[in-house]
């Protein structure tokens, strides 16, 4: 029967810190870009109604 060990035995001491740091500043920094493309795509899109509108008069 083989042994299986706990997802938290691979957190333990210092490598599992620099592990778990290193995970979740990866995952702030992919939600800050994600964020940040989401405005860019609204600010372009907010843009194409602009000369949508304007372009009319």
């Amino acid at each position: 029967m083989p042994v299986t060990a706990s997802l938290s035995s691979y957190f333990v001491g210092p490598m599992g810190a620099l592990v778990m740091s290193f995970i979740s500043l990866s995952i702030v920094f992919l939600v800050i870009i994600g964020l940040m493309l989401v405005m860019k795509a609204t600010g372009k899109l907010v843009a194409s109604f602009d000369k949508k509108t304007t372009g009319g008069k």
